[in-house]
């Protein structure tokens, strides 16, 4: 679970504003979605996870590649906005929790870290590397800011953290942001 300071922070964004990083009208954001959703591919995916999905915005777009998506956020108010943006997808579902701790017991075969890696402890990235080892089927997408976090890691360190349990397959830079695709180790699917 992040940092109190951590969830505090974010609970008080998502009280002033259901959209605090401009998912629906950044240009940046824009942007990550396109390339995110072109590295994951047309789906369909039988079972995708979200982890720290926000207020649902590249979940919606995640929803028609997926025949089930979880998402999930630890801030219930980016829950519940997450809800009410998928509200149209039978096949999506929010849970409020955080990871590692409130994971849900599934099998995914497609696994979607968007800016959400640096607010968890190395302790946390081991632990859900550990998670996904076990229960993933198929990509870890992470895709990370590659400036300041003002949290205890980077972005770099992050992934890179997380890349110490997966096998990290590929990496990609784009302006303020990076894309690396990780594989479980146990995993039947070999990398691209």
């Amino acid at each position: 679970m992040p940092h109190r300071d951590t969830l505090a922070h974010l609970s008080r964004l998502y009280a002033a504003s259901e959209d605090p990083w401009n998912h629906r009208s950044s240009p940046y954001e824009a942007a990550k979605f396109r390339e995110t959703l072109s590295a994951i591919g047309p789906g369909p995916f039988r079972e995708a996870l979200e982890i720290g999905c926000g207020n649902g915005e590249l979940a919606r777009r995640l929803a028609p590649r997926c025949r089930r998506l979880t998402a999930m956020d630890c801030i219930p108010a980016a829950a519940a906005a997450a809800r009410r943006i998928l509200a149209g997808f039978s096949q999506a579902t929010v849970l409020q929790g955080c990871a590692p701790d409130d994971l849900p017991d599934i099998r995914p075969d497609l696994v979607l870290l968007s800016e959400v890696l640096y607010f968890l402890t190395p302790l946390e990235i081991s632990t859900l590397g550990g998670w996904l080892n076990r229960n993933a089927a198929g990509p870890v997408v992470a895709v990370n800011w590659t400036g300041p976090t003002d949290e205890r890691l980077n972005g770099a360190e992050a992934v890179g953290l997380l890349g110490q349990t997966l096998i990290m397959a590929q990496t990609r830079h784009f302006p303020r942001f990076r894309l690396d695709v990780l594989w479980p180790v146990q995993s039947s699917i070999r990398p691209r």
